[in-house]
């Protein structure tokens, strides 16, 4: 009797042992990584417009840049491209930790106004684009399409987009680092993914007539697949708008693209309609394929000479005759830095 109360004590104590054990889950060995970002504002285009940019903020962001706020880190496993982990960090530069394995590290500024990011997780197919503009607004160029420029009638229109400075950073080795105080450190070079160009319409008299001036640009790239440093191949014509300049006698704008669709046989036209103040509209058409595919053209400046006037304005005045300007026969000279 005295043995078996025994062994009912100890089956008790036993119980009561399984019972109060859980299963601990290991600490996960992880590396500190010090990110510091290197951001190059050095954009490849020539103004002529010193005094603009420095009354106008918006041209100074398209030309000088802004320093964002914020970085998306992103790591990528090296074997499946795969999201591992993800951080926002001060475009100062951070630090994250992370498991120890190989990586490809993509970063880019957060926040942006008009580029937007999708598809992340996945290396190969992030991708940075913009909206299309609104149907009415669409319907502008469809509706008054010359015969030049109807080959371009289904492409989505879209807003031009701002800068997305990326760092592609691959094969990266984070290693396992015994010494808590120890950290890896990286530095990661942050370049824009547009192409800015200047453009210039010389020979405008009567600016002070006009009331809004809206363009589109043809043969223009609609993505970036900034994951593998890569531009899209979808087609786009971008919607840009240009100011007056009475005491030059000119139209200018700066805008950003996610660059020229990169095939031979690919026009690109400028259409801009003038609005007057009366609402009178006045439509212009010019090729400047050329000045595109221009290898010289190191700047990025578009420059057309054409004699424009536009009247004082008339409820239900203007006209719309659109044509396209032929610029072989024209010489312009773009200086070269």
């Amino acid at each position: 009797m005295r043995k078996l109360f025994i062994f009912l004590t100890y089956l008790l104590l036993l119980t009561g042992m399984l019972q109060g054990c859980k299963r601990i889950e290991l600490y996960e060995l992880t590396t500190k990584v010090r990110i510091e970002f290197d951001i190059d504002f050095d954009i490849d285009v020539d103004l002529d417009m010193e005094v603009e940019t420095k009354l106008d903020p918006e041209f100074a962001a398209k030309v000088d840049g802004i320093m964002p706020e914020y970085m998306q880190v992103i790591f990528y496993d090296s074997q499946t491209n795969r999201m591992e982990a993800s951080f926002i960090l001060p475009a100062s530069g951070g630090e994250v930790s992370i498991r120890p394995g190989d990586y490809h590290i993509v970063a880019y500024n957060f926040g942006t106004n008009s580029t937007q990011t999708d598809n992340v997780t996945v290396m190969d197919d992030a991708l940075a684009f913009t909206t299309d503009i609104t149907k009415s607004m669409a319907g502008k160029l469809n509706a008054l399409s010359s015969t030049e420029t109807r080959g371009y009638e289904d492409d989505p229109i879209i807003y031009e987009p701002d800068h997305l400075y990326v760092a592609n950073e691959n094969d990266i080795n984070v290693p396992s680092v015994l010494d808590p105080d120890e950290d890896v450190r990286l530095y990661a070079r942050a370049s824009t993914i547009l192409d800015v160009y200047s453009l210039e319409v010389l020979g405008v008299t009567g600016c002070e007539n006009i009331e809004k001036v809206e363009a589109f640009i043809t043969g223009q790239i609609r993505n970036n697949r900034f994951g593998i440093e890569e531009r899209g191949t979808d087609p786009a014509t971008l919607y840009v708008t240009l100011k007056p300049d009475k005491k030059n006698n000119r139209l200018y704008t700066v805008f950003g693209t996610f660059g020229k669709l990169p095939f031979a046989e690919n026009k690109v036209y400028l259409d801009i309609t003038v609005t007057d103040s009366g609402g009178g509209q006045y439509r212009y058409i010019y090729d400047v394929t050329d000045q595109f595919d221009d290898e010289k053209n190191v700047n990025n400046k578009l420059v057309i000479i054409d004699e424009i006037d536009i009247p004082e304005g008339n409820i239900g005045g203007g006209g719309l005759a659109p044509g396209v300007k032929d610029w072989d026969e024209e010489s312009v000279d773009i200086p070269l830095n």
